[in-house]
């Protein structure tokens, strides 16, 4: 057991960073959970592994469960440092995530503080976590009617300065390349595909990388098949 704050957060680190299985990032919440009370640090971190846990658990009420979970813990890191930009994107990602599994009207509320919460993040720092509060903001945008904050071209505007800001980061280049297919640039939608393909592999962001390459790979698959 860790001995300090220090190695608390040490060891949650390195397993997050080990998330390829999902079990060390389950064995990281009772670390944080010891010291998210009242440390910043630790809260905003118990909010990102509950969005893990939420991504990639294998039914829809653990994904809800993980989700809600996020958003206390990321709630809390927001009251211990409103200034700071973590815990208000991990808000914000846990939220919209959330949305997708809600019903409507429960879905819009979430969708609302998430984007409110997104662009806080982007506020306050619009390249932490490679460019992460562009990146979910422009996801959301993406989903939500241009009444409410959303549309195509907002989404567009900031899925391309994420891209600026952090070209190697794949999450950004498959949410926009499946922007681009939706409105139809086909042309600029492979051109992101194709990006994943060859973008280097950060350690950091391996998981992500070898996961998107995949995709990228099936999403170009289908769109040869439709052209022939």
């Amino acid at each position: 057991m860790p001995e300090s704050l220090t190695d608390i957060i040490h060891q949650a680190d390195a397993l997050y960073g080990a998330r390829a299985l999902m079990e060390n990032v389950r064995a990281s919440i009772p670390l944080l959970n010891e010291a998210a009370t009242d440390i910043y640090e630790a809260a905003w971190r118990l909010g990102r592994a509950h969005f893990f846990l939420g991504q990639e658990a294998l039914d829809e009420k653990h994904a809800r469960e993980s989700y809600k979970r996020g958003i206390e813990a990321s709630e809390h890191a927001v009251q211990l440092a409103a200034a700071r930009v973590e815990g208000h994107f991990w808000l914000g990602v846990n939220l919209a995530l959330l949305a997708q599994k809600e019903n409507i009207l429960s879905a819009l509320i979430h969708a609302l503080r998430a984007k409110k919460a997104l662009e806080r993040a982007v506020e306050i720092d619009r390249t932490y976590h490679a460019a992460g509060p562009l990146r979910v903001l422009a996801r959301l945008q993406h989903k939500l009617p241009r009444p409410l904050g959303g549309g195509h071209a907002r989404a567009r505007i900031n899925f391309e300065q994420a891209v600026k800001l952090a070209p190697a980061n794949t999450v950004t280049r498959i949410y926009f390349a499946e922007l681009l297919t939706d409105i139809g640039d086909e042309t600029a939608a492979r051109a992101q595909l194709e990006a994943v393909l060859h973008a280097p592999i950060d350690s950091a962001w391996e998981f992500e990388a070898i996961r998107d390459r995949s995709l990228a790979q099936e999403k170009l698959t289908v769109m040869e098949r439709i052209r022939d």
